[in-house]
């Protein structure tokens, strides 16, 4: 799916950079969970399973 649509991979990036970020524990968890890049992500999730539904 990442191949077809080079967005996806760079939501998926972000995510793994935000992951990291609160590992390392300069993001904190209530900050991270409303963050624009899963706002982001979730939004693209739900644009790609109704693009799928359709076919």
């Amino acid at each position: 799916m990442t191949k077809e649509d080079p967005e996806i991979q760079i939501l998926l990036d972000q995510a793994e950079e935000l992951l990291s970020s609160l590992l390392r524990g300069d993001t904190m968890l209530a900050d991270a969970t409303c963050s624009e890049i899963l706002m982001t992500r979730k939004t693209a999730i739900e644009k790609k399973k109704h693009e799928l539904a359709l076919t």
